[in-house]
């Protein structure tokens, strides 16, 4: 089974994780592009992690 491609499975980026300005781009192999800082990247979706109890939440 294959899924649908390219640009449109994927959310755009508000920032750029590097420089924090918006001049993203999406890039044609998956991954994005900063016209600020130049540099290239990818962003990986992991999964979901299990949902913690109330004894295993780290007090704030």
């Amino acid at each position: 089974m294959t899924g649908p491609s390219g640009h449109a499975t994927r959310q755009a980026l508000a920032y750029c994780p590097y420089c924090a300005e918006e001049t993203l781009f999406p890039l044609t192999d998956g991954g994005w592009e900063c016209r600020s800082c130049a540099r290239a990247f990818s962003v990986t979706f992991l999964g979901l992690r299990p949902a913690r109890s109330a004894e295993e939440q780290e007090p704030r």
